[in-house]
This record gives structure tokens, C-alpha cells and sequence, in this order.
């Protein structure tokens, strides 16, 4: 009886692993099987693919009209994208094809996203003029970034731990769409009240989820798995983008029946849902490897 353990108190073992680094019991990285990086890469290639094609339109709509080599750039890199998202389509599913789709569209972005930051400083240095915000130019670049990083990983043949692959797509994607939700509602014509109203009510509620995920990486990025807690990041994740995604799509049915009174572009308007739907179908993805993870582990 006198060595057993006293609930609520730290045994002897426990007492000398606080001594390690933390870091030395994290998750090591998972190795992606042929069929998922071939499915993966697919659907991130085609998804982007034409989100960066959009986003070369709406820049070159926004510039000064006498700005004529910056919306001819734009426009180049609009058919760039629109020949590579064709090619996503067409390639077949072939390990060797799709990972040189992956390094062309990374070259591709590449340059996308060098122009995208460069054009942000010219923008912050009063060096051009036009409508393109600087907060939405940065938010443009932070997805190429993104789209970047993730086929770079995929052609490692690597997914990162489940916890800190929760974590990172949680504090990306919380940021967009608290973006997202703001950049509507200065959209919006302000005789739209209640619209706005419930546009900001959004932003600010991604903007505590936010902050709730940046104190989850603080804590738990690259440590120990702690399973529990990363569960409920992710499912109010998907309970607050679900409510803003039926907010997004409400909107995009009033603006192509003329019943909204506002400046957003209906492709606009169609490219934020259609991102919305991503951010879940990343909740489901990691969903799904989180139960598979907790099911092996209790085997």
C-alpha cells in the first residue's frame, strides 16, 4: 500500500521526466502513402489553383486604370494559373506526374506571391493608389504562402504530427476567416446595418477563436500529444466557420438577386464561401486522422 501512487500527486518516474525537454516527447512526422499524396496534392492544386487565379483579378481590378503595367502583370498571371489549373484536371494519377504538378504550381506561386509582397510595400509607401487594401494584400500572400508550404511538405511524403498539423491549420485559417468576415462588412454598403452588425459579430468571434488557438500553439506546438483539448480546438472551429459559411452563402444568394446593397464582386463573394467549404473539409480531414490516431494508440 505504502508504494502506490497518492491520487493527485506526482510519482518519482513523473517527477524525473519534468526534467526533459518536453519537446523530446512530441509526435514525430507521419509518412503519406502514394494514394493520399496523390489525392491530397489533387485536390490542394485544384482548389488553389483557381483561388490564385482569382485573386490576380480582383488586384487587377483594383488598381489606378493609368497603373497599366501592374494590371497587364495581373493578367498574365491570371492565364498562368488558369493553363495550370487545367493541367490539375488533366494530370493523371501517377506519383512522378502529380509531384512535378506540385513543383509547377510551386514555381508558379512562387512568383505570385514575390509580387503580391512587393506590391504590399508600394502600396504601404504611398508608391501607387487604387482600391486594393493592404490587409488584403497581405491576406492574398499568406494563402500563396500557405498553398506553398503545404505541396512542399507533400512532396516529402510527410503530414506533420496530428496535433501540431490541428494547430497550424487552425491559427492559418481562423486568421482568414475573421479576414474574411471584416473585409465584408466595409463591403458592404453601410445602409446595410444588421448586415454589417452580424459581418463585424463575426469577425470578432473568429478573433477570440484565434486568440484561443495562438495560446494552444503556445502551449502545446511540437509537445507531448494532448489529445482532448486539440479535439474541442477543431470542433469549435467547425461550429463557428459552418454559421459564417451559411452567413457567406445568405449574402451570395442576395447579391445575384439584386436584393444587397454593396460593392463586392459576386466572384467575390463566391470565393469566400468556396473557402469556407475548404477550411472544413481541412476539419474533417484532420477529424478523421485524430480518431484514427486515438484509435491505434489504444490498441
Amino acid at each position: 500500500m505504502r508504494n502506490q501512487p497518492v491520487p493527485g500527486h506526482v510519482s518519482t518516474d513523473q517527477f524525473n521526466q519534468m526534467l526533459i525537454p518536453p519537446e523530446s516527447f512530441a509526435a514525430k512526422p507521419e509518412s503519406m502513402t502514394e494514394q493520399l499524396f496523390i489525392e491530397r496534392s489533387l485536390t490542394e492544386n485544384r482548389f488553389w489553383l483557381r483561388i490564385m487565379k482569382e485573386h490576380a483579378l480582383f488586384l487587377g481590378e483594383g488598381f489606378n486604370r493609368k497603373d497599366t503595367q501592374l494590371i497587364q502583370q495581373t493578367d498574365r498571371f491570371f492565364l498562368y494559373f488558369e493553363q495550370q489549373e487545367k493541367r490539375a484536371y488533366q494530370v493523371p494519377a501517377n506519383v512522378t506526374l502529380v509531384r512535378r504538378l506540385n513543383e509547377e504550381s510551386i514555381e508558379l506561386v512562387t512568383g505570385f506571391r514575390n509580387f503580391k509582397r512587393n506590391l504590399l510595400i508600394l502600396i504601404i509607401n504611398c508608391k501607387i493608389s487604387g482600391f486594393n487594401f493592404p490587409l488584403l494584400v497581405d491576406h492574398i500572400a499568406r494563402e500563396a504562402e500557405y498553398f506553398m508550404r503545404t505541396l512542399k511538405k507533400f512532396n516529402k511524403g510527410i503530414l506533420e504530427p496530428i496535433q501540431d498539423a490541428i494547430i497550424n491549420e487552425n491559427v492559418f485559417w481562423l486568421r482568414i476567416m475573421m479576414e474574411h468576415s471584416r473585409f465584408i462588412g466595409s463591403l458592404l454598403d453601410q445602409s446595410e446595418r444588421n448586415l454589417v452588425k452580424t459581418a463585424l459579430k463575426f469577425g470578432d468571434d473568429f478573433e477570440t477563436l484565434l486568440n484561443q488557438a495562438r495560446d494552444v500553439e503556445s502551449m502545446l506546438y511540437h509537445k507531448q500529444p494532448t489529445y482532448p483539448i486539440i479535439g474541442r480546438l477543431n470542433k469549435d472551429s467547425e461550429n463557428a466557420t459552418s454559421e459564417l459559411r451559411a452567413f457567406k452563402k445568405a449574402g451570395l444568394d442576395l447579391i445575384k438577386s439584386c436584393q444587397m446593397r454593396s460593392v463586392i464582386n459576386p466572384l467575390l463573394a463566391d470565393h469566400v464561401v468556396r473557402e469556407a467549404d475548404h477550411f472544413l473539409y481541412m476539419i474533417h480531414v484532420l477529424e478523421e486522422r485524430l480518431n484514427m490516431k486515438k484509435i491505434s494508440e489504444q490498441q
